[in-house]
């Protein structure tokens, strides 16, 4: 069923459109796939990642009220939560990122594409892009260090700088979102993957632009559904909680419960929609390589050219 539908090439340049329905072509494609290896590794991360999720949203609850009383004790566990929950975010992109890529290469390389395919399978290509997103992850911390530390010495010598660096730093940020298809699909240096998405981004900055802005806001309008009774169930727990007027049924078990379970809901789907920004990011790319690099028509010259050794 799956072999009837074109096969989805990334590297080919593409008009928006095309890079939209080649997006949810291939999750149309691979959606069972994608979500079975997705639930094997999201859904144990969502139950764990809820406690703390809850706990730092009903830490950000009563926020102002451990300023106002000055009892930074009690904003200790808030801050501890909130550094649990990040880490938690940050191992879900590096997992989701490496999966998503890893399935997409072997989407091509395999005469079956996705059908049929194992954990073993993904296995040697999904560890290796998941320590390779790490060094992103880590090099990306070390940039926005160095950003952070140049507007704050533009905020010194002058606020006005500061406004005008910021608002430089922001148009710039397109040109280092293709950075992870860049050093996931290709072999090559973290510092070269930075300077080839700043000379791709560069020059399809549009089209990244568009790409992001569009999947984003569609991701996140289905997260805030999906997200929406657990965080009015916590809302209204926090805010009696704060007035001292809790009713019983918030304190009771299966209050908690339903909540706890909503929540992992939540982040379950919130990972998993990271896929739709990873995936159209990624033939963003191939779009980028083709106009930019001329990477089809290098490739089909190699085939001829084997064609002819032959």
């Amino acid at each position: 069923m799956n072999q009837e539908r074109p096969l989805i090439k990334l590297y080919r340049t593409r008009t928006f459109s095309e890079k939209m329905s080649d997006t949810f072509d291939f999750v149309r494609e691979n959606w069972r796939t994608m979500l079975k290896f997705l639930t094997y590794m999201m859904l144990p991360l969502a139950l764990v990642q809820t406690f703390a999720m809850n706990n730092f949203m009903t830490g950000y609850m009563s926020f102002s009220t451990a300023i106002d009383s000055a009892n930074f004790e009690t904003m200790l566990p808030w801050l501890s939560s909130m550094g649990v929950t990040m880490v938690f975010y940050f191992i879900a992109m590096i997992l989701v990122n490496a999966l998503t890529y890893t399935m997409m290469q072997l989407y091509e390389q395999r005469q079956e594409r996705l059908q049929g395919i194992t954990f073993a399978d993904l296995q040697p290509a999904f560890m290796n892009k998941c320590g390779r997103q790490l060094v992103l992850l880590l090099t990306g911390f070390v940039l926005m260090i160095l950003f952070a530390l140049i507007i704050f010495l533009l905020t010194v010598i002058n606020p006005v700088l500061s406004v005008l660096g910021a608002v430089v730093v922001i148009l710039l940020l397109p040109l280092f979102m293709l950075v992870h298809p860049v050093y996931l699909f290709e072999k090559i240096g973290v510092i070269s993957a930075y300077a080839k998405s700043i000379r791709l981004g560069w020059k399809t900055w549009a089209g990244v632009v568009a790409v992001i802005t569009v999947l984003y806001i569609m991701v996140t309008i289905v997260e805030s559904v999906v997200s929406m009774p657990w965080y009015i169930m916590l809302t209204l727990k926090s805010a009696f909680a704060t007035q001292g007027s809790e009713p019983a049924f918030m304190s009771s078990f299966v209050y908690t419960a339903i909540q706890y379970l909503l929540g992992a809901v939540s982040n379950f789907f919130g990972n998993c929609m990271l896929t739709l920004l990873i995936i159209g990011l990624a033939y963003q790319y191939g779009h980028a390589c083709d106009k930019v690099d001329g990477v089809t028509v290098d490739r089909d010259i190699e085939n001829f050219e084997t064609l002819n050794v032959e």
